[in-house]
């Protein structure tokens, strides 16, 4: 029988979110069997409002399959495309639209048990155009991360090969009939920051290097454009661990979250602002003596203003070793403008988002928080102003691992979901899920959209602001519109 029982305990604490937004519709996908495990690697925003959904599911024959899966931006389910690989570590990891056709860059383990890296390329049908094989040299591991931005193309790769015990960075150059490596680059690569095809603005390679005093240094690449090597304290570690990258703007900036080990302080959270030569224009230590700081998400505003996830492990006070989270602000210029304490509390493996949509309007979700009434961890999805005071907050049972800002005020949502089984002992699903969120009416959270929730429009009509909890449509404006869905909601909950 199929899993569709919520877990008892995370369904309760669904009563103490605040009614302000709205599931507007869930997908869930379910394995062809119960006890076969689905896992997200990346979630990706389609141009027409849909989501592609990428990772892999297990099979009960030969490990796991590669795994997207696309949504109509109704939340139904448009198709399902499963690749069966030799081995066991098969995934399909990025997509992009190009050329009136998808892309989707997979992970694949050969006979002999050397990962290596296709371009499957289909139909926005879903139908399967062709196949694109990176080549690589016999007995190496190939391990593609991302598609990326570069001399006018979104189609390019950029991959990881390990060939005797050393890691570099490997770029593929798309083209008509395939894909062509350019001479490997002596670094490690972490990840891959979007650029601008429209402007040529290339993606931007984060990763890390060896140095001879036994430390490792981050680095920021743009390939010809421009390389930084960032170096902490001496005989530290130092790892590019989130970015971001100013959207909104004529000339694109790129902003990188390094995780810094070794100093006085122990673990800090540095952020660097670089242009696309490679070079910085300013940068801000994240550092406190009694705790560790650690760069858990980014996301940049159209004025360039940096919003900074931090996830701070306590040293003083009790409890011992509590975790907490918190949303640090820095202007254009790497000026500190606010700190703020969103989590009090987490579990180990506490973790949020962060994003800002087009008029500047900030959200975060949070994965594995401890609430004063819930016993177990559990994930909030909310807007905050800029001081990082909530505007609204629900608490939901969604491990969140994708999220996207809306320019209407809505949130697109992707991440993990536990459903509970029947039997003895009680079996447990983890299931891969989407969620489309939007504001409801209900301004102060009680549950009902009535006369409190009209006049908190009223006084606010004809203000302007990203931090405007009656801005229901997120255009940063108070109006007719936003009075209108209040209206239309009047009576709900009550």
């Amino acid at each position: 029988m199929r899993a569709t029982i919520v877990s008892g305990l995370l369904a309760s604490l669904l009563t103490l979110a605040s009614a302000q937004v709205r599931v507007v519709w869930r997908y869930v996908y379910t394995p062809p069997q119960d006890d076969l495990a689905a896992h997200l690697e990346r979630a990706v925003r389609l141009s027409d409002g849909g989501l592609m959904l990428l990772g892999w599911v297990e099979t009960p024959l030969n490990g796991r399959d590669a795994l997207a899966i696309r949504l109509l931006p109704s939340g139904a389910e448009a198709w399902v495309y499963q690749v069966d690989g030799a081995g066991f570590d098969d995934a399909f990891v990025d997509a992009i639209e190009s050329a009136n056709e998808l892309r989707l860059l997979g992970q694949f383990t050969d006979a002999d048990g050397y990962l290596s890296a296709q371009v499957h390329r289909l139909t926005p049908a879903g139908q399967p155009i062709g196949v694109f094989t990176l080549s690589r040299t016999p007995n190496t591991h190939l391990r593609p991360l991302r598609f990326s931005d570069y001399d006018q193309s979104n189609a390019n790769v950029v991959a990881e090969v390990v060939q005797g015990g050393v890691s570099q960075t490997l770029f593929y150059n798309a083209s008509i009939s395939g894909y062509r490596p350019f001479s490997p680059f002596s670094f490690r690569p972490w990840g891959v920051l979007p650029g601008d095809v429209a402007v040529d603005y290339p993606s931007a390679i984060l990763g890390t290097v060896a140095t001879a005093n036994n430390s490792v240094d981050a680095i920021f690449s743009t390939l010809n454009y421009g390389l930084h090597r960032y170096s902490g304290a001496p005989r530290g570690v130092d790892i590019p661990a989130v970015g971001a990258v100013q959207r909104f703007a004529e000339r694109v900036n790129y902003y990188v979250g390094v995780q810094s080990e070794g100093g006085v302080f122990g673990e800090d959270a540095v952020l660097i602002r670089y242009s696309i030569l490679g070079t910085v224009v300013w940068g801000y230590r994240y550092t406190n003596q009694w705790h560790d700081d650690y760069a858990e998400d980014l996301a940049i505003d159209a004025q360039g203003n940096a919003s900074l996830l931090v996830k701070s492990v306590l040293w003083q006070g009790e409890p011992y070793e509590r975790r907490t989270l918190r949303l640090v602000r820095f202007s254009e210029n790497g000026r500190l403008l606010s700190d703020a304490e969103l989590v009090e509390d987490g579990r180990p493996y506490l973790s949020g988002l962060v994003r800002v949509n087009e008029t500047g309007q900030r959200y975060v979700a949070v994965s594995g928080a401890v609430l004063p009434d819930a016993p177990q961890g559990v994930s909030l999805l909310a807007r905050v102003d800029a001081s990082g005071q909530f505007l609204w907050r629900f608490v939901s049972e969604v491990d969140y691992d994708a999220l996207f800002a809306e320019s209407d005020g809505s949130l697109l949502t992707a991440g993990s979901l536990v459903f509970e089984g029947q039997g003895f002992p009680t079996p447990y699903y983890r299931r891969v899920v989407a969620v489309r969120y939007a504001p409801n009416g209900d301004l102060d959270g009680n549950g009902c959209v009535d006369d409190a929730d009209l006049l908190q429009v009223l006084f606010a009509f004809g203000q302007q602001g990203a931090d405007l909890a009656a801005d229901l449509n997120g255009d940063a404006l108070v109006d007719d519109a936003d009075l209108l869905q209040v209206l239309f909601a009047f009576g709900e909950g009550c």
